[in-house]
């Protein structure tokens, strides 16, 4: 089992790498292959993973601000908060060095999942809050 555990982290980074060169290599505005999202397709809501695609085509070709605005959960706190988490792996496996208690706890998931879903409901509201008596 431990064999098996192990060979999976080499193959979600060639996995990753491999689905970043397939995004890197499309234009930002050529994106009619990508799938549209089922739970937008059948609700018209904007699920956590919406833009994710489209935001990662503009931050490769350098647009930061484009990709914040696809999707801001992921590229402001997802993507630093998953190097970091790589980091301690890396650091563990090489250095012997564990990962902090903080980033071993189900209460750092249990708070990104909330997080999640807060986000999920505060981009789906009807913005800017305030339009109405701004006119």
């Amino acid at each position: 089992m431990t064999r098996v555990r192990a060979g999976l982290v080499p193959l979600a980074v060639v996995a990753g790498g491999a689905g970043l060169a397939a995004v890197f290599v499309t234009a930002p505005g050529l994106v009619a292959y990508v799938p549209p999202c089922p739970i937008h397709a059948l609700t018209g809501i904007d699920c956590p993973g919406c833009g994710m695609t489209r935001g990662t085509m503009l931050l490769l070709s350098g647009d930061v601000a484009g990709a914040i605005g696809h999707n801001a959960l992921m590229f402001l706190l997802g993507l630093p908060l998953l190097a970091l988490l790589w980091f301690f792996w890396l650091r563990d496996r090489v250095g012997g060095r564990p990962a902090p208690a903080w980033a071993r706890s189900p209460a750092a998931l249990y708070a990104w999942l909330a997080l999640t879903v807060v986000f999920t409901v505060v981009r789906n509201l009807p913005w800017p809050p305030f339009a109405a008596l701004a006119a």
